[in-house]
């Protein structure tokens, strides 16, 4: 990230924001199958997939930049 600002075509929020964003649309697409699972226990499993994605985008948007 630090690289990508210090270039000066992006700022370091804006890298972050992008992230937040690639993180949200993961945790979205992740339990994209889970409607076809065989069972409700192996839906869940497959929901539960997300959840790194989603504390992903949690701690990069709460980042503190300064």
């Amino acid at each position: 990230m630090r690289e990508l600002a210090a270039c000066g075509e992006f700022t370091a929020a804006e890298v972050l924001n992008a992230a937040v964003d690639t993180a949200t649309g993961a945790a979205l697409l992740a339990p994209n199958e889970a409607g076809t699972a065989p069972d409700p226990s192996m839906m869940a499993e497959q929901r539960l997939a997300a959840v790194p994605y989603v504390v992903l985008a949690v701690v990069l948007a709460s980042a503190d930049l300064d």
